[in-house]
């Protein structure tokens, strides 16, 4: 029985060779493989990111090998919640993180409910699949001693990259992206995040201060016209997601950090945490960060006990209801 599959077209898209539907005649098969290419194109029409498609892609693609290892039915059709619980014990026994296998079961009801929503097949077959649990845990983030001393020992350039990424909660992709065309007037910042969608976040006093200094002093000549991106590399070239990423490491080396990354992703935790401690609330940091529910926003923000008590010392209802101590008074 023929089977449809995946290659890259020359513009590097995943593309389905056979040109078969779920009408095709008696003898051809519509795959899984068949269904995920029309997934991605559909996704690609609704705009999705090209790093959006290769994770759906990447997680549609081991499934399909996986179903064919197992000997099951390739028909799209026969897809089923039992050997989607199979395909997750099998990543869970290969030892990926929780968070990894919740994404994948993510990708694949995603998929799934995609396919019954186009009609290729009679029902949603993994509406039933289950989430696996996450276990939560504290990211720890930079503190006032950490960032001095990785202040004290970076460029004026890696200064630049630390308050912006401190003061903003920017995601690498965000920070690498940016133009000098961004730097809009009054303090902010437009920033093109996931999907390519635009937000403007503002900027504190300090950091806006700085950035014109760096334009005009710090930052290196562009290689070409063309080049306008704020942070350049030694020859001119856009500074890469990649070498920000060795930058940070190597600040954090160089200061003798121990017990906490200094990745771009802890310094976004970092300003989340701050930035509530400061007296902001969740509905402007989901806004700042990106974000299109709260509930993603508080998967930023663990606070330790000592932060709690010192929260609750300064909101307490009790300590600021003079009523109460009046009462226990009268008593």
């Amino acid at each position: 029985m023929a089977r449809g599959h995946l290659t890259r077209s020359p513009s590097g898209h995943l593309t389905r060779r056979t040109g078969r539907s779920p009408d095709s005649p008696s003898g051809s098969t519509f795959t899984l493989a068949d269904g995920l290419a029309d997934f991605l194109v559909s996704g690609r029409a609704r705009g999705l990111s090209p790093k959006t498609l290769d994770w759906y892609a990447m997680i549609g693609e081991r499934f399909a090998a996986f179903r064919i290892s197992s000997g099951a039915d390739p028909a799209l059709s026969a897809m089923s919640v039992a050997e989607a619980r199979a395909f997750v014990v099998s990543l869970q026994d290969a030892g990926l993180a929780p968070s990894s296998v919740a994404g994948f079961v993510r990708g694949l009801r995603a998929f799934s409910a995609w396919c019954a929503a186009e009609g290729l097949v009679a029902e949603d077959p993994l509406r039933r699949l289950p989430r696996p649990r996450v276990p939560s845990r504290l990211i720890a983030t930079l503190g006032p001693v950490e960032l001095e001393r990785l202040l004290a020992v970076a460029s004026r350039r890696d200064r630049l990259i630390i308050a912006l990424l401190l003061d903003t909660g920017l995601r690498l992709s965000e920070l690498a992206g940016l133009r000098t065309g961004d730097l809009l007037p009054d303090g902010y910042l437009r920033v093109r995040g996931k999907g390519g969608k635009e937000r403007l976040v503002p900027l504190g006093t300090v950091t806006e201060a700085r950035l014109p200094d760096y334009l005009a002093h710090g930052r290196p000549r562009p290689i070409g016209r063309d080049v306008d991106h704020v942070f350049l590399a030694r020859d001119g070239r856009p500074l890469t997601p990649v070498a920000i990423q060795h930058a940070l490491r190597r600040l954090g080396a160089r200061a003798g950090l121990d017990g906490v990354r200094t990745n771009p992703h802890t310094f976004r935790h970092t300003f989340a945490k701050l930035y509530l401690l400061n007296g902001g609330d969740l509905f402007s940091l989901q806004r700042i960060l990106g974000h299109t529910t709260l509930d993603m926003v508080r998967r930023y923000v663990n606070l330790d006990t000592n932060e709690v008590k010192r929260q609750h010392a300064q909101a307490s209802p009790v300590d600021r209801l003079a009523i109460v101590s009046r009462a226990f008074a009268r008593a």
